[in-house]
This record gives C-alpha cells, structure tokens and sequence, in this order.
C-alpha cells in the first residue's frame, strides 16, 4: 500500500514538473505580448462646464489603433471597453463587444471611437482646471484614455491563454471646439 502511494506521488509530481516545463517551452518559444492601444487621431469637439451645477459636457472622437505586438500569435479580442478620464475621475465610456476582433500575428486595426460626456458633476478642482484649460492661451486639456480588452492568445489550433488587458494613454488636446490631438502617450 505505501508502494502504491509513494508511486502515485512521485507520478504525480513529475506530471507537475512537466507541465511546468512545458509552459516554460511554450512562454520562452513565443514571447507573448498583450495588445497595444495608439491613438493616432482625436478631436474634441465640444466641452463646457455649467458654471451653477459644476457639470462637464463633451464629445471626443478618438481613431484608435489597436495592434498585436507578437511575431507568431494569433490575438481575439472578445470585449473591448474604452473609459475617459479628467482629473482621475471617468467622464464617459464606450463598450463594445458584439463580435470578436481577430488580429494576425504584427497586424493592426483601426477603430473610431466617439465618447459623450453628458452633464457629469465634476469637483471644484478639477472644474477650475477644466476653465484654465479651455480658455484662450491656457494650455492643452488633458485627458486619460484606459482600455479595457478581454483577449485571447491562440498558440497553434489547441492552446488558447485569456486574460483581461488594460492599456493607457494620455491625450494632450487643445480647447475645444475643434480641439486637435498635440500628442499622445501610451
């Protein structure tokens, strides 16, 4: 019985070790890499604070270009969301989902997002920095863009790895209307 038991542990453990190894294989051969969030586009088109009730309207457009970094993976991005903030706090969000996004191995695809910010209550801090931003000569208006992307990694036809990705960027915009994209950062 203790033969029995010891042979089943020591199967056991070598079963651990190879997996182990195996995904070791795997991790070293492929290099996998979440995908990539870049904005290569973004207007703000309208944005203003309603002085009585300290609540912030705007409508940003943004063309975003999502890629997939690796050489030899195939990528599936089954659920996309795209959150905006000002000031640390989420001014508007846009989800979408309905089907799945593949991208080749070093390929890229281009998305136009457009995010409404309606009558959002915004702290007083972050309202004089909104004011100071917009009017004439104060500056670009900064804004944080965070992506949220349920992915799929497919290592050949049988290996299929999901995790959730979060990219980032930072937008730099002048005032609007017609506010341009000066520059990005992700």
């Amino acid at each position: 019985m203790a033969l029995c038991c010891m042979a089943c542990c020591i199967l056991f453990w070598l079963l651990v070790v190879a997996v182990g190894v195996a995904v070791l294989v795997v991790f070293l051969v492929y290099h996998p890499k979440p995908p990539r969030l870049r904005v290569t586009s973004a207007t703000l088109n309208t944005g203003h604070i309603d002085s009585d009730a300290r609540e912030l309207s705007a409508d940003l457009t943004v063309l975003a270009a999502i890629s997939n970094p690796n050489a030899k993976l195939h990528i599936v991005l089954r659920y996309m969301q795209l959150g905006l903030y000002f000031e640390g706090g989420m001014i508007a969000a846009q989800a979408g989902g309905a089907a799945p996004l593949h991208e080749g191995p070093r390929g890229t695809v281009l998305r136009t997002v457009r995010l409404v910010a309606s009558n959002v209550t915004m702290a007083p801090p972050a309202v004089f920095v909104w004011q100071n931003a917009t009017t004439s000569g104060g500056g670009p208006v900064v804004l944080e863009l965070a992506g949220r992307f349920h992915t799929q990694l497919n290592v050949g036809r049988w290996l299929r790895y999901r995790f959730w990705a979060k990219p980032r960027c930072t937008l730099w915009l002048d005032p609007p209307p017609g506010g341009a994209l000066r520059r990005s950062q992700c």
